[in-house]
């Protein structure tokens, strides 16, 4: 009898040689909202420990990344309106003295959604806060991410109306999310 061909997906940290690849599935779940591989490689930097893969491993196949999600460390107080974020590079915002991981992405391949990988991912992204010992987490959702993060112990804080206005198609209805991490 032929064994089924097991497909796992592990999380894992993001390497330099993995951005051309980011970059693509970023790409594909963003359009034009997406990060450059510049923007996406400033984030590794910044805060490698938070730029985590979700990668699909089947026997005898090249593995695949089929998930990302980066963070950044924010203040508390940052940004005093969210218009600013906007029309910045969320790498510009990174404050190595920060207490808030801000996740600044997050993307899953369209054909492979609803299987649980977006939240493992966020799961341990908020893992990674918790043992730099920070405070919060905050994200923008949209209407169509927010069952996930209040899945993964995210809270609404409050709608951004103005936010995102030229990409609605993209960001429907954004929100800001928040969960403590202490």
């Amino acid at each position: 009898v032929p064994r089924p061909v097991v497909a796992r997906v592990v999380i894992r940290p993001a390497r330099p040689d993995d951005l051309t690849e980011t970059t693509l599935l970023e790409r594909r779940v963003w359009g034009r909202m997406a990060a450059t591989l510049n923007e996406l490689q400033r984030r590794l930097f910044a805060l490698p420990e938070a730029f985590l893969l979700a990668e699909l491993k089947r026997p005898g196949r090249t593995p695949r990344i089929v998930g990302m999600a980066n963070g950044l460390l924010w203040t508390r107080d940052f940004p005093t309106s969210y218009r600013v974020y906007e029309s910045m590079l969320p790498s510009s915002s990174h404050n190595p003295r920060g207490d808030v991981l801000y996740l600044a992405s997050l993307a899953v391949d369209p054909d492979l959604r609803g299987r649980g990988i977006g939240l493992r991912i966020v799961q341990e992204i908020v893992t990674v806060g918790r043992r730099r010992h920070l405070k919060l987490a905050r994200l923008v959702a949209n209407s169509r991410s927010r069952t996930l993060y209040l899945r993964a112990g995210f809270a609404a804080v409050r709608p951004l109306p103005s936010l995102y206005r030229r990409h609605r198609d993209l960001m429907p209805r954004p929100l800001l999310m928040e969960q403590s991490l202490v």
